[in-house]
Protein backbone atom coordinates (compact mmCIF):
# COMPACT_ATOMS: atom_id res chain seq x y z
CA UNK A 1 0.00 0.00 0.00
CA UNK A 2 1.43 3.29 -0.54
CA UNK A 3 0.58 5.87 1.89
CA UNK A 4 -1.35 8.33 0.95
CA UNK A 5 -3.71 7.04 -1.72
CA UNK A 6 -3.59 3.04 -0.89
CA UNK A 7 -2.79 1.94 -4.21
CA UNK A 8 -2.27 -1.89 -3.95
CA UNK A 9 1.36 -3.99 -4.83
CA UNK A 10 0.98 -6.88 -5.52
CA UNK A 11 2.47 -10.09 -3.57
CA UNK A 12 5.53 -11.59 -4.58
CA UNK A 13 4.38 -14.80 -6.57
CA UNK A 14 1.13 -14.18 -6.94
CA UNK A 15 -0.60 -15.29 -9.79
CA UNK A 16 -3.80 -12.88 -10.32
CA UNK A 17 -1.30 -9.82 -10.00
CA UNK A 18 -3.03 -7.84 -12.70
CA UNK A 19 -6.41 -7.59 -10.58
CA UNK A 20 -5.01 -5.02 -8.36
CA UNK A 21 -3.45 -3.45 -10.52
CA UNK A 22 -6.42 -2.70 -12.48
CA UNK A 23 -7.59 -1.38 -9.78
CA UNK A 24 -5.34 1.34 -9.06
CA UNK A 25 -5.51 2.05 -13.26
CA UNK A 26 -9.11 2.42 -12.37
CA UNK A 27 -8.38 5.56 -9.56
CA UNK A 28 -5.97 7.47 -11.84
CA UNK A 29 -8.53 9.10 -13.74
CA UNK A 30 -9.91 11.08 -9.99
CA UNK A 31 -6.92 10.85 -8.02
CA UNK A 32 -4.31 12.39 -10.57
CA UNK A 33 -5.44 15.68 -12.01
CA UNK A 34 -5.35 16.82 -15.51
CA UNK A 35 -3.63 19.86 -16.70
CA UNK A 36 -4.13 21.77 -19.43
CA UNK A 37 -5.38 24.99 -20.38
CA UNK A 38 -8.68 26.11 -19.45
CA UNK A 39 -10.32 26.00 -22.68
CA UNK A 40 -9.52 22.58 -23.20
CA UNK A 41 -11.05 21.25 -20.55
CA UNK A 42 -13.58 20.09 -22.23
CA UNK A 43 -11.01 17.31 -24.55
CA UNK A 44 -11.20 15.13 -20.66
CA UNK A 45 -14.16 12.97 -19.15
CA UNK A 46 -15.61 14.82 -15.84
CA UNK A 47 -15.47 12.04 -13.76
CA UNK A 48 -16.79 12.17 -10.35
CA UNK A 49 -14.24 13.31 -8.15
CA UNK A 50 -11.76 14.24 -11.15
CA UNK A 51 -9.45 17.09 -10.75
CA UNK A 52 -8.34 19.75 -13.68
CA UNK A 53 -5.85 22.47 -13.13
CA UNK A 54 -6.12 25.08 -15.77
CA UNK A 55 -2.42 26.14 -16.16
CA UNK A 56 -3.06 29.15 -18.08
CA UNK A 57 -5.29 30.45 -15.79
CA UNK A 58 -5.04 28.70 -12.35
CA UNK A 59 -8.58 27.30 -12.14
CA UNK A 60 -9.38 24.67 -10.45
CA UNK A 61 -12.38 22.27 -11.88
CA UNK A 62 -13.88 19.36 -10.51
CA UNK A 63 -16.00 16.47 -12.00
CA UNK A 64 -19.14 16.11 -11.07
CA UNK A 65 -19.66 12.71 -13.35
CA UNK A 66 -21.11 15.02 -16.72
CA UNK A 67 -19.40 18.37 -16.16
CA UNK A 68 -16.29 20.21 -14.62
CA UNK A 69 -17.89 22.88 -11.52
CA UNK A 70 -14.87 25.55 -11.14
CA UNK A 71 -13.63 25.09 -7.18
CA UNK A 72 -11.42 28.00 -7.29
CA UNK A 73 -8.36 29.47 -8.82
CA UNK A 74 -4.49 29.50 -7.41
CA UNK A 75 -1.87 31.94 -8.10
CA UNK A 76 -2.27 35.09 -9.47
CA UNK A 77 -5.59 33.42 -11.55
CA UNK A 78 -5.20 35.44 -14.51
CA UNK A 79 -7.07 39.54 -14.72
CA UNK A 80 -8.92 39.72 -11.55
CA UNK A 81 -7.79 37.25 -8.87
CA UNK A 82 -6.67 38.56 -5.88
CA UNK A 83 -4.80 35.43 -4.09
CA UNK A 84 -2.99 36.72 -0.76
CA UNK A 85 -5.06 39.88 -0.73
CA UNK A 86 -7.29 40.73 1.94
CA UNK A 87 -11.01 41.91 1.33
CA UNK A 88 -9.95 45.27 3.28
CA UNK A 89 -6.53 45.55 1.48
CA UNK A 90 -8.77 45.34 -2.03
CA UNK A 91 -11.57 47.56 -0.61
CA UNK A 92 -9.05 50.36 0.28
CA UNK A 93 -7.37 50.05 -2.81
CA UNK A 94 -10.98 51.07 -4.75
CA UNK A 95 -12.16 47.98 -6.05
CA UNK A 96 -15.05 46.35 -6.20
CA UNK A 97 -14.64 42.82 -4.90
CA UNK A 98 -16.95 39.78 -5.95
CA UNK A 99 -16.91 37.14 -3.28
CA UNK A 100 -18.76 33.86 -4.98
CA UNK A 101 -19.44 30.66 -3.01
CA UNK A 102 -17.61 28.80 -5.80
CA UNK A 103 -14.72 30.37 -5.90
CA UNK A 104 -11.57 30.19 -3.58
CA UNK A 105 -10.53 33.62 -4.51
CA UNK A 106 -11.71 37.33 -4.49
CA UNK A 107 -12.38 38.73 -7.87
CA UNK A 108 -11.69 42.67 -8.46
CA UNK A 109 -13.42 44.85 -10.67
CA UNK A 110 -11.56 48.54 -10.94
CA UNK A 111 -13.94 51.26 -11.43
CA UNK A 112 -11.27 53.03 -13.59
CA UNK A 113 -11.38 50.14 -16.12
CA UNK A 114 -15.03 49.77 -16.50
CA UNK A 115 -18.27 51.61 -17.14
CA UNK A 116 -20.46 48.81 -15.22
CA UNK A 117 -18.12 47.82 -12.47
CA UNK A 118 -20.93 46.59 -10.02
CA UNK A 119 -22.52 44.64 -12.77
CA UNK A 120 -19.24 42.85 -13.45
CA UNK A 121 -18.73 41.75 -10.14
CA UNK A 122 -22.44 40.24 -10.19
CA UNK A 123 -21.74 38.58 -13.39
CA UNK A 124 -19.02 36.82 -11.77
CA UNK A 125 -21.33 36.03 -9.06
CA UNK A 126 -23.86 34.73 -10.84
CA UNK A 127 -20.88 32.18 -12.99
CA UNK A 128 -19.94 31.21 -10.00
CA UNK A 129 -22.77 30.08 -7.21
CA UNK A 130 -23.81 33.55 -6.06
CA UNK A 131 -22.90 35.47 -3.30
CA UNK A 132 -21.58 39.06 -2.12
CA UNK A 133 -20.19 42.55 -4.31
CA UNK A 134 -18.82 44.69 -1.75
CA UNK A 135 -18.06 48.18 -2.93
CA UNK A 136 -15.35 50.21 -1.88
CA UNK A 137 -15.18 53.84 0.11
CA UNK A 138 -15.91 56.93 -1.99
CA UNK A 139 -18.45 57.00 -5.20
CA UNK A 140 -18.40 54.14 -7.74
CA UNK A 141 -19.89 55.07 -11.36
CA UNK A 142 -22.10 53.12 -12.98
CA UNK A 143 -23.94 53.79 -16.22
CA UNK A 144 -26.64 51.53 -15.21
CA UNK A 145 -29.28 49.98 -14.51
CA UNK A 146 -27.78 47.44 -12.07
CA UNK A 147 -29.67 43.76 -12.79
CA UNK A 148 -29.29 41.80 -9.96
CA UNK A 149 -29.66 37.99 -10.04
CA UNK A 150 -30.70 35.27 -7.22
CA UNK A 151 -28.96 35.17 -4.45
CA UNK A 152 -26.62 37.72 -4.93
CA UNK A 153 -25.84 40.86 -2.32
CA UNK A 154 -24.54 44.24 -2.80
CA UNK A 155 -23.02 45.93 0.74
CA UNK A 156 -21.54 49.14 1.32
CA UNK A 157 -19.38 50.14 3.93
CA UNK A 158 -22.21 52.95 5.32
CA UNK A 159 -24.15 55.52 3.38
CA UNK A 160 -22.16 58.22 4.49
CA UNK A 161 -18.89 55.81 2.96
CA UNK A 162 -19.98 54.42 0.13
CA UNK A 163 -21.97 55.67 -3.04
CA UNK A 164 -22.78 54.60 -6.18
CA UNK A 165 -23.42 56.86 -8.94
CA UNK A 166 -25.59 56.11 -11.82
CA UNK A 167 -24.35 58.71 -14.53
CA UNK A 168 -27.06 57.30 -17.54
CA UNK A 169 -29.67 60.34 -17.57
CA UNK A 170 -32.78 58.44 -17.92
CA UNK A 171 -31.90 54.70 -16.63
CA UNK A 172 -32.73 53.04 -13.60
CA UNK A 173 -30.56 52.03 -10.47
CA UNK A 174 -31.57 48.89 -9.41
CA UNK A 175 -33.70 47.19 -11.81
CA UNK A 176 -35.36 43.80 -10.94
CA UNK A 177 -36.54 43.09 -14.68
CA UNK A 178 -35.49 39.44 -15.38
CA UNK A 179 -37.70 36.74 -16.74
CA UNK A 180 -37.25 34.02 -14.17
CA UNK A 181 -37.91 36.42 -11.56
CA UNK A 182 -35.27 37.07 -8.32
CA UNK A 183 -35.43 35.58 -5.37
CA UNK A 184 -32.93 36.24 -2.42
CA UNK A 185 -31.23 39.27 -2.84
CA UNK A 186 -29.62 42.11 -0.13
CA UNK A 187 -28.83 45.97 -0.47
CA UNK A 188 -27.11 47.19 2.20
CA UNK A 189 -25.07 50.17 3.36
CA UNK A 190 -24.44 52.44 0.20
CA UNK A 191 -25.94 55.46 -1.36
CA UNK A 192 -27.55 55.31 -4.76
CA UNK A 193 -27.31 58.74 -6.07
CA UNK A 194 -29.19 59.35 -9.36
CA UNK A 195 -27.89 61.89 -12.03
CA UNK A 196 -29.87 65.00 -10.51
CA UNK A 197 -30.34 68.25 -11.96
CA UNK A 198 -34.13 68.89 -13.46
CA UNK A 199 -34.56 66.32 -16.34
CA UNK A 200 -36.14 63.44 -15.96
CA UNK A 201 -34.26 60.22 -15.02
CA UNK A 202 -34.89 56.27 -14.08
CA UNK A 203 -36.01 54.82 -10.39
CA UNK A 204 -33.84 54.37 -7.69
CA UNK A 205 -34.69 51.00 -7.41
CA UNK A 206 -37.33 49.46 -9.88
CA UNK A 207 -39.06 46.00 -10.04
CA UNK A 208 -40.33 46.09 -13.52
CA UNK A 209 -40.70 42.58 -14.34
CA UNK A 210 -42.00 39.04 -13.08
CA UNK A 211 -41.93 38.45 -9.47
CA UNK A 212 -38.71 39.96 -6.06
CA UNK A 213 -38.97 37.54 -3.56
CA UNK A 214 -37.11 37.86 -0.22
CA UNK A 215 -35.82 40.91 -1.30
CA UNK A 216 -34.00 42.56 2.08
CA UNK A 217 -32.88 46.16 2.42
CA UNK A 218 -30.53 47.18 5.21
CA UNK A 219 -29.83 50.75 5.07
CA UNK A 220 -30.08 52.92 1.75
CA UNK A 221 -29.97 56.60 0.78
CA UNK A 222 -31.73 57.80 -2.19
CA UNK A 223 -30.75 61.29 -3.95
CA UNK A 224 -30.67 63.03 -7.25
CA UNK A 225 -33.69 61.42 -8.39
CA UNK A 226 -36.73 63.45 -10.72
CA UNK A 227 -38.49 60.17 -11.05
CA UNK A 228 -39.81 57.08 -8.21
CA UNK A 229 -37.09 56.28 -5.80
CA UNK A 230 -39.23 53.22 -5.44
CA UNK A 231 -41.50 51.72 -7.69
CA UNK A 232 -43.63 48.41 -8.26
CA UNK A 233 -44.97 48.16 -11.96
CA UNK A 234 -48.54 46.81 -12.81
CA UNK A 235 -48.49 42.86 -12.76
CA UNK A 236 -45.25 42.61 -10.88
CA UNK A 237 -45.36 41.04 -7.12
CA UNK A 238 -42.86 41.82 -4.52
CA UNK A 239 -43.37 39.16 -2.19
CA UNK A 240 -41.74 39.04 1.41
CA UNK A 241 -39.39 41.67 1.26
CA UNK A 242 -37.97 43.61 4.22
CA UNK A 243 -36.54 47.59 4.15
CA UNK A 244 -34.95 48.37 8.05
CA UNK A 245 -34.23 52.14 6.71
CA UNK A 246 -34.51 54.22 3.39
CA UNK A 247 -33.98 57.68 3.50
CA UNK A 248 -34.54 59.81 0.28
CA UNK A 249 -32.55 63.46 -0.01
CA UNK A 250 -32.78 66.05 -3.15
CA UNK A 251 -35.80 63.66 -5.17
CA UNK A 252 -38.52 65.33 -6.90
CA UNK A 253 -41.38 62.98 -8.09
CA UNK A 254 -43.97 66.09 -9.34
CA UNK A 255 -46.62 64.53 -10.92
CA UNK A 256 -45.62 60.70 -10.59
CA UNK A 257 -48.22 58.65 -8.03
CA UNK A 258 -45.08 58.78 -5.47
CA UNK A 259 -41.74 58.81 -4.38
CA UNK A 260 -42.82 54.88 -3.36
CA UNK A 261 -45.36 53.78 -5.51
CA UNK A 262 -46.77 50.26 -5.73
CA UNK A 263 -48.43 50.15 -9.08
CA UNK A 264 -49.61 46.95 -9.14
CA UNK A 265 -52.73 44.69 -7.47
CA UNK A 266 -50.64 42.40 -5.95
CA UNK A 267 -47.44 41.28 -3.65
CA UNK A 268 -47.64 39.84 -0.06
CA UNK A 269 -46.19 41.09 2.94
CA UNK A 270 -43.81 44.19 2.11
CA UNK A 271 -42.59 45.50 5.36
CA UNK A 272 -40.16 48.66 6.04
CA UNK A 273 -39.46 50.18 8.88
CA UNK A 274 -38.66 53.20 8.78
CA UNK A 275 -38.56 55.58 5.34
CA UNK A 276 -37.56 59.47 6.08
CA UNK A 277 -38.27 61.01 2.91
CA UNK A 278 -37.07 65.20 2.18
CA UNK A 279 -37.75 65.86 -1.46
CA UNK A 280 -37.48 68.89 -3.14
CA UNK A 281 -39.70 70.47 -5.96
CA UNK A 282 -36.87 72.39 -8.39
CA UNK A 283 -37.70 69.91 -11.09
CA UNK A 284 -40.89 70.02 -11.15
CA UNK A 285 -42.42 72.87 -9.14
CA UNK A 286 -44.86 70.29 -7.49
CA UNK A 287 -45.68 68.93 -4.24
CA UNK A 288 -44.43 65.03 -3.94
CA UNK A 289 -46.81 62.71 -2.20
CA UNK A 290 -44.85 59.81 -0.72
CA UNK A 291 -46.34 56.60 -0.67
CA UNK A 292 -49.03 55.94 -3.14
CA UNK A 293 -50.26 51.77 -3.13
CA UNK A 294 -52.87 50.57 -5.86
CA UNK A 295 -52.60 46.94 -4.24
CA UNK A 296 -50.33 44.86 -2.35
CA UNK A 297 -50.15 44.72 1.26
CA UNK A 298 -47.29 47.37 2.93
CA UNK A 299 -46.66 48.04 6.46
CA UNK A 300 -44.78 51.00 7.65
CA UNK A 301 -43.79 51.45 10.66
CA UNK A 302 -42.54 54.72 10.82
CA UNK A 303 -43.09 56.98 7.48
CA UNK A 304 -41.50 60.58 8.13
CA UNK A 305 -41.46 63.40 5.70
CA UNK A 306 -40.40 67.22 5.37
CA UNK A 307 -39.07 69.27 2.22
CA UNK A 308 -42.00 69.32 -0.66
CA UNK A 309 -43.88 66.34 0.72
CA UNK A 310 -47.64 67.12 -0.06
CA UNK A 311 -49.87 64.10 0.54
CA UNK A 312 -47.87 61.69 2.80
CA UNK A 313 -50.00 58.20 2.09
CA UNK A 314 -52.39 57.63 -1.24
CA UNK A 315 -54.46 54.50 -0.79
CA UNK A 316 -56.48 53.68 -3.43
CA UNK A 317 -58.45 50.43 -5.03
CA UNK A 318 -57.13 47.04 -3.17
CA UNK A 319 -54.04 47.95 -1.60
CA UNK A 320 -53.77 47.09 2.06
CA UNK A 321 -51.74 49.94 4.20
CA UNK A 322 -50.78 49.81 7.29
CA UNK A 323 -49.24 52.74 8.56
CA UNK A 324 -47.33 53.03 12.15
CA UNK A 325 -46.66 56.66 13.11
CA UNK A 326 -46.69 59.17 10.04
CA UNK A 327 -44.89 62.09 11.23
CA UNK A 328 -45.44 65.59 8.49
CA UNK A 329 -43.31 68.14 9.11
CA UNK A 330 -42.79 70.04 5.09
CA UNK A 331 -41.26 73.13 4.42
CA UNK A 332 -41.21 73.73 0.68
CA UNK A 333 -44.21 72.85 -0.20
CA UNK A 334 -45.62 74.90 -3.54
CA UNK A 335 -49.43 74.51 -2.43
CA UNK A 336 -51.18 73.01 0.51
CA UNK A 337 -52.54 69.64 -0.02
CA UNK A 338 -56.04 68.75 -0.02
CA UNK A 339 -55.14 66.05 2.81
CA UNK A 340 -52.11 64.75 4.93
CA UNK A 341 -53.56 60.75 4.33
CA UNK A 342 -55.81 59.98 1.68
CA UNK A 343 -57.84 56.84 1.95
CA UNK A 344 -60.04 55.48 -1.10
CA UNK A 345 -61.78 52.11 -2.26
CA UNK A 346 -62.17 49.17 -0.30
CA UNK A 347 -58.66 48.34 0.70
CA UNK A 348 -57.72 47.78 4.54
CA UNK A 349 -55.99 51.05 5.76
CA UNK A 350 -54.91 51.91 9.17
CA UNK A 351 -52.95 54.59 10.45
CA UNK A 352 -51.90 54.18 13.91
CA UNK A 353 -51.35 58.10 14.64
CA UNK A 354 -50.86 61.58 12.47
CA UNK A 355 -48.10 63.81 14.13
CA UNK A 356 -47.98 67.11 12.37
CA UNK A 357 -45.22 69.52 13.19
CA UNK A 358 -44.92 72.14 9.90
CA UNK A 359 -46.79 73.03 7.19
CA UNK A 360 -50.57 73.40 6.03
CA UNK A 361 -53.26 71.18 4.54
CA UNK A 362 -57.09 71.20 4.10
CA UNK A 363 -57.44 68.22 6.41
CA UNK A 364 -55.51 65.32 7.98
CA UNK A 365 -57.25 62.71 6.76
CA UNK A 366 -59.43 62.25 3.87
CA UNK A 367 -61.61 59.44 3.09
CA UNK A 368 -62.57 59.26 -0.45
CA UNK A 369 -64.08 57.56 -3.55
CA UNK A 370 -61.83 55.87 -5.72
CA UNK A 371 -62.03 56.34 -9.26
CA UNK A 372 -59.97 53.41 -10.45
CA UNK A 373 -62.05 50.60 -9.36
CA UNK A 374 -65.08 53.36 -8.47
CA UNK A 375 -65.88 52.06 -4.86
CA UNK A 376 -66.64 54.34 -1.76
CA UNK A 377 -63.94 54.26 1.24
CA UNK A 378 -64.42 51.48 3.51
CA UNK A 379 -62.22 49.69 5.84
CA UNK A 380 -60.25 52.62 7.54
CA UNK A 381 -59.03 53.01 10.71
CA UNK A 382 -57.90 56.57 11.65
CA UNK A 383 -55.40 56.76 14.46
CA UNK A 384 -55.39 60.10 16.43
CA UNK A 385 -54.01 63.80 14.81
CA UNK A 386 -51.36 65.30 16.85
CA UNK A 387 -50.53 68.85 15.91
CA UNK A 388 -47.39 69.87 17.82
CA UNK A 389 -46.34 73.14 16.87
CA UNK A 390 -47.82 76.82 15.84
CA UNK A 391 -46.05 76.40 12.34
CA UNK A 392 -48.52 73.33 11.46
CA UNK A 393 -52.26 74.05 10.05
CA UNK A 394 -55.01 72.55 9.12
CA UNK A 395 -56.74 74.61 6.78
CA UNK A 396 -60.54 73.04 7.43
CA UNK A 397 -61.30 70.18 9.36
CA UNK A 398 -59.65 67.17 10.61
CA UNK A 399 -61.36 64.34 8.58
CA UNK A 400 -63.34 65.00 4.96
CA UNK A 401 -65.63 62.43 4.46
CA UNK A 402 -65.94 63.35 0.63
CA UNK A 403 -67.40 60.06 -0.21
CA UNK A 404 -70.21 57.87 1.42
CA UNK A 405 -68.73 55.21 3.58
CA UNK A 406 -69.63 52.03 3.37
CA UNK A 407 -71.84 50.89 6.17
CA UNK A 408 -71.53 47.00 5.96
CA UNK A 409 -67.59 47.79 6.28
CA UNK A 410 -67.73 50.53 8.35
CA UNK A 411 -63.91 52.46 9.03
CA UNK A 412 -63.09 54.27 12.62
CA UNK A 413 -62.05 57.53 13.66
CA UNK A 414 -60.21 57.87 16.64
CA UNK A 415 -61.19 61.37 17.62
CA UNK A 416 -64.17 63.84 17.73
CA UNK A 417 -68.01 63.62 15.38
CA UNK A 418 -67.04 67.68 15.34
CA UNK A 419 -63.34 66.67 13.96
CA UNK A 420 -64.99 65.40 10.81
CA UNK A 421 -66.83 67.53 7.45
CA UNK A 422 -69.52 65.24 5.26
CA UNK A 423 -68.50 66.99 2.53
CA UNK A 424 -70.92 64.45 -0.53
CA UNK A 425 -74.59 64.57 -0.70
CA UNK A 426 -74.84 61.05 -0.84
CA UNK A 427 -77.03 60.00 1.72
CA UNK A 428 -76.26 57.90 5.12
CA UNK A 429 -72.88 58.10 6.60
CA UNK A 430 -73.51 55.37 9.10
CA UNK A 431 -70.00 53.67 7.47
CA UNK A 432 -67.84 56.01 9.69
CA UNK A 433 -67.84 55.76 13.26
CA UNK A 434 -66.21 58.78 15.62
CA UNK A 435 -64.49 56.49 18.40
CA UNK A 436 -64.58 59.80 20.77
CA UNK A 437 -68.14 59.32 21.30
CA UNK A 438 -68.59 55.70 21.73
CA UNK A 439 -68.87 55.34 17.93
CA UNK A 440 -71.68 57.11 17.14
CA UNK A 441 -72.58 56.98 13.47
CA UNK A 442 -72.34 60.05 11.24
Amino acid sequence: MTDNHEYETPSAGTLDWNLPLNRNFERIDTDVEVRDAEANRADYAPKAGGKFLATDTGAVFIGDGSDWIQLGRIGSGGSGGSSGTSLTELLLEGNVVAVARNLADLRTVSPADSDTPVQDALDILAANGGGQVRLPPGVVEETGPIRPYEDTEIRGLGVEVTKVSITGQSVDGILFDRDSGTSRVVLDGFALNGPGGTADTGVAVHHANKDTQDLRVGRLVFWGWNNSVYRVDEGVGPFQCRHDQITVYGCDAGDRDGLFEFRSWYGPANWFGTIAAYPVADASGRNTTVFFSRGGTQTVDYLTMGGSSGIAVDQTWDAVVEMGNVHWEPTTNPTNPPAIVRLRGHGTASVDSLKHVTGVADYAYELGYDDYNGRGPARKVLGPYIELGAEADIATNVVNLSAQADPANPSFYHGAPDDVDVTHGDGSNGGLRAMGSAGTGF
